[in-house]
């Protein structure tokens, strides 16, 4: 797709802000969660939801199917990286922020949403790479 990079590319930075916007708005003014989603703490899923596009659309817009794997599996290890660092900095600030608290649990379930992000996008580094062998 001849525009799939700046599509991916702006995708990326509305997710960015839409996770700022679910992280540091007042508690009150989110919408009401159910206490557990399939048996688990609801506020969990809904983190892990929320960090899990992070690494595909990172991927999708930081690689080309010209990129060696290599390179591919470099930029999804800043990727991982930095969304890691996000998550860290999401519950750092809302540890400030007086009307939000910091959970370690939290950001497990945004790591945890990272990692299957993540698994996602190394799937399509084996399919890319298998499509051009």
């Amino acid at each position: 797709m001849k525009y799939r990079k700046q599509i991916s590319l702006i995708l990326f930075c509305l997710y960015i802000m839409a996770v700022a916007v679910l992280c540091f708005t007042q508690g009150e003014q989110l919408p009401e969660l159910p206490n557990t989603w399939f048996g688990l703490p609801s506020d969990k899923v809904a983190h892990a939801l929320m960090f899990f596009p992070f690494t595909i659309l990172g991927y999708l817009s930081f690689t080309s199917e010209e990129n060696s794997t290599l390179q591919k599996v470099a930029v999804l290890t800043v990727l991982i990286a930095v969304g890691c660092g996000m998550a860290y900095a999401t519950e750092s600030i809302q540890r400030v922020l007086g009307y939000r608290a910091y959970e370690i649990s939290d950001m497990k379930a945004d790591m945890a949403g990272l990692g299957l992000g993540t698994l996602i996008s190394i799937m399509f580094i084996i399919f890319s790479t298998k499509k051009h062998k």
